[in-house]
């Protein structure tokens, strides 16, 4: 077997300076971010997580985005609307402890036609602390109420109560990444192949399925944003953890649904049974999505050891470095919550929360392969992002 430095090529190593950042505050590898990772996502998608990202706007206040509904053509673009009877959550913990302490928490109305197809929605903010905010629940003080941007209209931007601005609407799909690439990839890997092939050269190998080509090229979402001062989040220079929820209306109350932090822990480390349709897959990742991250390294940290251990199988056979028992240990701990960190007015540092512009799937081979595969061939979104709020680029 040749060894995996030749047999990657351009695919080249990760630095190790590069490899800590990651490891401090990077996401994981993702299947479509967490594009209908679960049967309530894939049954509904106005209610599927596809990514969440935090980022500095200015040194006082950042940008929170929630996107839903991924894979949209531009057709089904027009008539997109959120899901009424449901509470699109941003949560942020600011002591550590993968509870939340604050959530800004979005509920729209009945979608009304704009002409051609189009709809717009009312929409209210509500903004929880303490332990209501850890809660799935329609509570907190409302801070701002707003339309949605109906598709191809120019941004409507609400005022947020204490400073800052909301949007919601059609947006491009800002996740950009070879998904049949890597179904191929993990589906090799977890029936145990470690001949790594080449990209494009076909089925069999580990990389022979990436083409470099981004599945999400040409296609949209529904986009949540909010920009709110770093005071409201828990103060400048404060790291704080940062994720999403959906839930839904029941009879009992609210039910969560969908859960997304880094992308995506979920998706690569829940249904890793062969063969990959099992029943049990899809029941282990709706169990994840209805548990708050307090739950995750209780439930989840055998699922990382396995599939880091089928990595270390390929990276033992190819002749590059592996990972000790301990580091995997270390990097489960690292990994898990389901907790996307950033340090509030930081710019710096890559992957220091999640930027629109990221390219988590580079930087997460480069973490999982210690730096033996750093890209999937994909390495930019299809579209330019606004230079202003809501940031996120207009849609398709």
């Amino acid at each position: 077997m040749p060894s995996l430095a030749r047999t990657t090529g351009t695919l080249g190593v990760l630095g190790a300076a590069g490899m800590a950042a990651v490891l401090v505050g990077g996401p994981l590898l993702a299947t479509g971010a967490d594009h209908l990772d679960a049967p309530s996502a894939k049954a509904d998608h106005r209610i599927d997580i596809t990514d969440i990202y935090a980022f500095r706007s200015t040194a006082s206040t950042t940008t929170l985005v929630l996107d839903v509904d991924g894979l949209m053509s531009p057709g089904a673009s027009v008539g997109a609307a959120f899901r009424t009877g449901t509470i699109y959550e941003i949560k942020i913990d600011t002591n550590g402890d993968a509870a939340a302490d604050v959530a800004y928490r979005y509920r729209f109305g009945s979608p009304v036609s704009v002409g051609g197809g189009k709809k717009v929605q009312d929409y209210l903010v509500r903004r929880a602390t303490g332990a209501a905010a850890n809660r799935n629940e329609w509570s907190g003080n409302l801070v701002a109420s707003g339309r949605t941007t109906p598709y191809g209209f120019s941004e409507r931007v609400a005022a947020v109560d204490g400073g800052g601005q909301s949007f919601a609407g059609v947006r491009d799909d800002p996740f950009f990444f070879d998904l049949n690439g890597f179904i191929q990839f993990k589906s090799e890997l977890l029936k145990g192949t470690t001949d790594l092939g080449t990209p494009g050269s076909g089925a069999g190998t580990l990389l022979g399925g990436f083409t470099g080509t981004d599945t999400f090229a040409g296609t949209n979402v529904l986009s949540i944003a909010i920009r709110v001062p770093n005071a409201k989040l828990g103060g400048t220079g404060k790291t704080v953890g940062v994720w999403a929820d959906t839930a839904i209306a029941r009879p009992f109350g609210w039910q969560q649904l969908d859960r997304m932090g880094r992308p995506a822990i979920n998706t690569v480390f829940n249904g890793t049974h062969l063969p990959l349709s099992s029943t049990l897959n899809d029941a282990e990742k709706e169990a994840f999505n209805h548990v708050n991250p307090t739950s995750d390294r209780r439930i989840t940290t055998s699922n990382v050891k396995a599939v880091m251990g089928a990595i270390n199988n390929v990276l033992d056979v190819n002749g590059a470095t592996t990972w000790t028992d301990g580091e995997i240990a270390g990097l489960a701990n690292v990994l898990l919550p389901d907790v996307l960190t950033v340090q509030l007015g930081n710019s710096a540092g890559f992957l220091n929360g999640r930027k629109l512009g990221d390219d988590v799937i580079n930087a997460e081979f480069s973490l999982l392969t210690k730096g033996a595969i750093t890209s999937d061939g994909v390495d930019a979104n299809d579209k330019t992002f606004m230079a202003s709020f809501p940031y996120v680029a207009r849609p398709h």
